[in-house]
């Protein structure tokens, strides 16, 4: 990947599965493995998306405007089909759809404090 801040990408990806590492720990430790995995599944689901926006947005360098906005929303339309089957598959296959959005909310929570944090590093 030839992103302009791929090591920030990176942190942030890897940030993310940490925090789903620990909230799939936490909640196995307390005997609730379906509620573990949900959650987990929720935080992966986020972190695909989100690196699969990365490649969808290194693909639009060199492009024209124009071309880029539509490459963008395509991707966009793509993500979130992805997202909706998802989510209907971890419903299918019997997970907890209230742990698996709590998982996505958290993944988004870790890119959002994450970026507040490097803002801040930069204004200093």
């Amino acid at each position: 990947m030839s992103l302009k801040n791929d090591a920030v990408l990176r942190s942030i990806l890897r940030q993310q599965l940490m925090f789903g590492a620990f909230g799939f720990f936490a909640l196995v430790s307390f005997s609730q493995m379906l509620y573990g995995v949900s959650f987990f599944i929720g935080v992966l689901m986020m972190t695909v998306n989100g690196w699969w926006l990365a490649k969808r947005f290194e693909k639009t360098t060199g492009l024209s405007v124009e071309s880029s906005q539509r490459s963008l929303y395509a991707g966009a339309a793509v993500r979130f089909l992805a997202l909706i089957a998802g989510l209907v598959l971890a419903h299918l296959i019997g997970l907890h759809l209230l742990l698996v959005a709590v998982g996505m909310f958290v993944a988004q929570a870790v890119v959002f404090v994450s970026a507040l944090f490097m803002f801040g590093k930069k204004s200093v």
